[in-house]
């Protein structure tokens, strides 16, 4: 039998009822709930919510009753939503729920996208080859930043026991993220985003650096390039074809080239330390999709450390979608767990017969569907689910 799961926040099982929303959901086809263990801040449209029509949740806290003990010596710790306290801890209760019949529970973790902690400790963000801070993303190659996201996951899994854990945000944040009142007069080309991306942090240049990496003449490199770009009047493609062309398209900057073929390494063993941290009971995905590489995933090098993947497909052609996750389950094999994700969102999905083609082109390869998000849609559109899994 396929996970069929929704992502929800716990605000939302809040306000709608457990009991009601679990019902809600069963009467689709649903099985498991995805549930927001880690989270950032927004501001969320939400007409499934009857009572938060829209709703600032607390910046970078998680979603559960956290152990002050297991976080006494760590540099990076996690914060408590104060909803937790007042709202109660909806992870202990969808895990009650379990025990006793209803549905399976997946922990939905955001990992290193955390502002709150990113201004609290920007000696373990992420940073441009200018040195510049990007305060939204902790950076994979910080002991202290990997220490907190395997401490998250492994008080977790081992004190709720769920049945999967889906890591958001492992690897480096793009400098197009989506911060507060962006500004951009230049008109950044995708090259230039993706540069200002990479990060050239002192953690980052010294485990390079100790791998062999020439991560000094690398971030040169990106310096000028961006210079250069900065430099112009109007935005001009130093590397034509990008980003369509991949990493391949810095193959001329030598430098540059190795550290960008370095740069999935901290990404990847990260993702191994979580899956040694966590619980051997529940299963570790890595929330994934085309063009993951962007920020430094390197999936045929991360599979043999993690459970599967969420392979999120919001945006790609129905056409496109089949091949897409038959690339990833080559790439995976045939024992790792496939999760194809669909949003509920319009006019990106333009109606039921939309998302019906593509959770079935789905499913030849996946295991189970993800459907986002509980509460970010009209309660009426969840009643595609149904339709879209039966087809």
């Amino acid at each position: 039998m396929r996970d069929i799961s929704v992502w929800a926040y716990p605000w939302d099982l809040h306000d709608i009822g457990l009991e009601a929303a679990l019902d809600r959901l069963a009467a689709q086809g649903v099985n498991t709930i995805s549930l927001a263990s880690s989270y950032h801040a927004g501001r969320f449209l939400q007409p499934g919510n009857p009572r938060r029509r829209i709703w600032y949740p607390q910046d970078g806290t998680v979603y559960y009753e956290i152990d002050p003990a297991r976080w006494t010596d760590a540099e990076i710790a996690p914060l408590q939503a104060e909803i937790v306290s007042t709202e109660g801890d909806y992870l202990a209760q969808l895990i009650d729920r379990r025990a006793r019949g209803g549905p399976a529970v997946s922990c939905w973790t955001v990992c290193l996208h955390n502002t709150r902690l990113g201004m609290a400790h920007p000696d373990h963000v992420v940073r441009t080859a200018h040195g510049d801070p990007q305060y939204y993303g902790l950076c994979p190659s910080s002991p202290a930043a990997r220490a907190y996201v395997t401490g998250l996951v492994a008080e977790i899994s081992h004190r709720y026991r769920p049945d999967r854990i889906e890591l958001e945000s492992p690897d480096f944040m793009g400098f197009d993220h989506g911060f507060h009142h962006e500004k951009d007069g230049l008109g950044l080309l995708d090259e230039d985003r993706f540069l200002l991306g990479v990060c050239f942090c002192d953690h980052c240049m010294n485990r390079a650096r100790r791998a062999g990496v020439p991560a000094d003449a690398a971030r040169d490199t990106v310096r000028r390039l961006l210079d250069a770009a900065f430099a112009r009047e109007l935005p001009k493609a130093a590397f034509p074809g990008f980003p369509g062309t991949g990493l391949r398209a810095f193959a001329n900057q030598p430098d540059l080239a190795a550290y960008l073929g370095w740069r999935s390494e901290p990404v990847t063993s990260l993702i191994g330390e979580i899956r040694q941290a966590a619980h051997a009971d529940t299963r570790v995905l890595l929330i994934d999709f085309e063009g993951s590489w962007w920020g430094g995933i390197d999936l045929p090098a991360i599979a043999p450390h993690c459970d599967g993947v969420v392979h999120c497909a919001y945006a790609t052609a129905v056409d496109r979608i089949g091949p897409a996750l038959k690339s990833a389950r080559d790439t995976l094999g045939p024992d790792r767990t496939i999760v194809a994700g669909f949003q509920l969102f319009h006019p990106e999905v333009s109606g039921r017969d939309d998302l019906k083609q593509r959770v079935q082109a789905a499913f030849p390869c996946a295991d189970g569907i993800n459907f986002y998000n509980l509460g970010l849609v009209p309660p009426s559109r969840l009643d595609w689910i149904a339709q879209a899994l039966h087809g």
